[in-house]
This record gives structure tokens, C-alpha cells and sequence, in this order.
């Protein structure tokens, strides 16, 4: 009888043990990684109340998890394929041809899907674009960057020139904030960087709208994507883009877009990053693998 009972109790303690597993594992948090695509990346706050928001609405849970470089995200992406992130659309372009990357919604940013690369200098300087910056200091935030690096790498290759040789010291910023910096403290004399970056940082900082200027402007590219590794299931992409695509229809979304400077999201097909593509087709850029 004391036999049968532990037996009773050991089997009771394995299938509420088995039941806490199965329950775990299903619940538990998929990475949501981030690197610089929006102004202050490293604003947990933020990012944590627009991922809970996801998650919440999607049932699919989520954990942010910031990087410092865009290959860093497509690592995350690669070994945790059911992980989400929010990109850039040059290493998204490679990604998912090498790794199954999975396209879920797109920014609009002042009403659009595009943004430009602009081209920023020392309000003193006399050059007109980014050609005439031969033997200068150049500013970007990430060698896979397509407004930092890939956009200005293309212009140069156009006219001939490039980007290794034309410029006299390349710094690597680790953010468009960084090269924007970069200029601010004399560290760089020119920048290529993200529009949508440029136009926040400026309303935080509106000084530096009066120390710097715009010299030249390339694009509009495709923007900044919210993408999913190859392993989430299409009905979870489609719930994901529907509850993006429908954040300015609830208050707490519209307040959450109102903060990053963005007027919502809009679902396209992969071919959207066609034109980076064809960018991609002529110059070479770092991938993610």
C-alpha cells in the first residue's frame, strides 16, 4: 500500500513536471534583436513597450535583445530561426537569399516605405557632394549599412571612384548617431547617413541642425524592414504584418509610432528591395555569413 502510493505520488510529480516543460517551452521568448535602424537603438524603454505590444497582440512572445552590427542580427536570425528583428535592407537583401529571412511589414516614414541616404558636412565646408570629399575623413555606421555604406559606396562606384581608396580614413561609428557625432566633434569631415535618423536626432538636438547641412542626397531606397527568420510559420508573418500594418488604428500603437517618428507600417512583397538588390549586383558589401 506505501509502495503503491509513492508510485502514485512519483507518477503525479513526473506528469506535473512534463506539464510545466511543455508549457515552458511553449511560452517561452523568441528574440526580437535590434541594431541602429531607429534614433537611440538602445532606448530600452521604448523598444521594450513596441515589442510587448507585438507580443501581446500576436500571442507570439518576444525578448529584445540589442546588437551592436547588422551582422550580429543576421547571426541571432540564423541559429534562433524563429527569432524576429527590425533590419536593414541591404543585409536583408542577402539574408534572405542566404538564410530564408522572411519579410514582415515595412516603416512609413513621412507617409512612405522609402527614406533616403543623405550626405552631411561641417556647415563651413565648400564641397557640393560626395565626390569632392577626395582625401577626407568619412564617417559611417555599419559596413553592411545601405544609407551609411552601401548608398554612398554605389554613388562613388558611378563615378568611377572608390569608397576604400577615395576617402583618407574610413571610421567605422557603430551608429548613424555615432557618425553624425562624429562630425559634430571634428572627428569626420563628411557622413552618409539615414534620413529617418538624421531628421530625429535633429529634434532632440536642434543645434545640430545649425552645425551641420545636407551636401548631397541619394535614394529613395526601400526602408528599414521587420523580418523573421525562416522557421516562423506563415500564419504568425501574417498575423505579425496584419497587427504592424494596424498600429495606427489603436491608441497605444499610435503612441508608440508617434515616439519613433513613424507613421506605421505597411506589408510589401520581397521584390520591394529589388533596387537594393540591383545596388548590390554591381558593388560588393560584407554579408552576414
Amino acid at each position: 500500500m506505501f509502495g503503491y502510493r509513492l508510485t502514485n505520488l512519483a507518477l503525479i510529480f513526473f506528469l506535473t513536471t512534463l506539464h510545466s516543460s511543455l508549457v515552458y517551452s511553449s511560452t517561452q521568448s523568441h528574440p526580437f534583436v535590434v541594431s541602429g535602424v531607429i534614433i537611440n537603438s538602445d532606448n530600452a524603454k521604448l523598444i521594450n513597450r513596441f515589442v510587448d505590444y507585438l507580443s501581446t497582440r500576436s500571442g507570439y512572445p518576444l525578448k529584445v535583445k540589442y546588437v551592436k552590427k547588422y551582422t550580429e542580427l543576421s547571426h541571432t536570425l540564423r541559429d534562433h530561426p524563429d527569432a524576429i528583428g527590425w533590419t536593414c535592407g541591404a543585409p536583408f537583401v542577402q539574408d534572405s537569399q542566404s538564410m530564408g529571412q522572411q519579410l514582415i511589414a515595412v516603416p512609413l516614414f513621412n507617409r512612405q516605405p522609402t527614406y533616403h541616404s543623405i550626405v552631411l558636412t561641417q556647415k563651413n565646408r565648400q564641397e557640393t557632394s560626395l565626390v569632392d570629399f577626395k582625401g577626407s575623413v568619412f564617417a559611417y555606421s555599419d559596413s553592411r549599412s545601405n544609407s551609411g555604406f552601401l548608398a554612398p559606396k554605389f554613388a562613388l562606384h558611378k563615378a568611377n571612384m572608390n569608397i576604400n581608396t577615395h576617402f583618407r580614413l574610413l571610421i567605422d561609428t557603430g551608429s548613424h548617431e555615432g557618425s553624425i557625432e562624429a562630425l559634430l566633434n571634428g572627428l569626420a569631415d563628411v557622413a552618409a547617413v539615414d534620413e529617418y535618423v538624421w531628421q530625429a536626432y535633429y529634434r532632440l538636438h536642434p543645434e545640430a541642425k545649425k552645425m551641420l547641412k545636407a551636401v548631397e542626397v541619394m535614394g529613395p531606397f526601400p526602408f528599414t524592414p521587420i523580418v523573421a527568420g525562416k522557421n516562423v510559420k506563415p500564419e504568425k508573418i501574417r498575423k505579425l504584418s496584419s497587427i504592424l500594418s494596424d498600429m495606427n488604428n489603436d491608441e497605444q500603437g499610435k503612441a508608440i509610432l508617434s515616439e519613433f517618428y513613424l507613421d506605421g507600417f505597411v506589408v510589401k512583397k520581397p521584390d520591394f528591395y529589388q533596387p537594393i538588390k540591383d545596388m548590390l549586383s554591381e558593388v560588393e558589401l560584407e554579408t552576414g555569413d
